[in-house]
């Protein structure tokens, strides 16, 4: 992440900071340990996409769809799941970037420039042709307040407004990743085609984790088999 947005600042990202954060994926999908259902699920969404002229113009689907034509998926499970590096392999043999966002970095002082910075950033997405990935996504889909009492609690509310708006309008893949899944607004639940939930690794998985992180050229005859809770700390994401 080329730039930090955080309270305090006086203006909102600059078209030239909006373009400095396309990144190339490091991660691809034969380098991750995945249960079998999250991969089915995962293989459907790639199969979307690159099915999607088909879909709405061949087979005239696009009658129905007056909005965008994009794909908003939602992964949820605890951390180190490998919900990151997911995204980045989807990205990857979606033949795009991504763009990685989080909330946090978005949201400004200003009145207005929470919605402004969110607005950049999904347009940079198109014109990069990059996956956007919001990292701890239920600050952002988390329910709206009821009841207002500050002109931050206005600010919020407004951004998460312009969020659904640019949903409804995005041609694009957005995956947003959580642990907190419980506090999506229904709104935004309703605007989310995928919901995949990532799981704590089993044997299965824990043996893949330690066959990718320990080379053969590791000078010691490994047993696998011997499993334990500690094969946990080689996930990421």
């Amino acid at each position: 992440m080329k730039y930090e947005i955080v309270k305090g600042k006086t203006d909102p990202i600059s078209n030239e900071q909006t373009s400095s954060l396309s990144e190339t994926p490091q991660w691809t999908l034969d380098e991750i340990a995945l249960s079998k259902s999250t991969r089915e699920q995962i293989k459907e969404m790639i199969a979307y996409v690159k099915n999607r002229d088909k879909l709405f113009v061949e087979w005239e689907f696009n009658r129905f769809i007056k909005t965008g034509k994009g794909l908003s998926i939602n992964f949820f499970g605890p951390s180190g799941t490998g919900k990151s590096i997911t995204a980045e392999a989807i990205a990857h043999q979606l033949d795009m970037n991504i763009i990685k966002v989080n909330y946090g970095e978005l949201e400004s002082e200003l009145v207005g420039g929470t919605s402004k910075n969110i607005s950049q950033v999904f347009q940079e997405s198109e014109k990069s042709h990059s996956l956007l990935f919001f990292d701890e996504a239920d600050a952002v889909l988390s329910k709206r307040i009821s009841n207002l009492s500050q002109a931050a609690d206005y600010g919020v509310n407004s951004a998460k407004s312009t969020l659904l708006t640019l949903m409804d309008k995005f041609n694009g893949v957005i995956v947003f990743a959580t642990n907190l899944f419980e506090n999506y607004d229904n709104a935004f639940l309703r605007r989310i085609i995928f919901n995949v939930e990532f799981l704590v690794p089993d044997l299965e998985m824990r043996t893949q984790l330690w066959q990718f992180h320990l080379s053969k050229n590791v000078p010691k005859t490994i047993s696998y088999e011997r499993g334990g809770g500690n094969q946990r700390r080689f996930m990421r994401g």
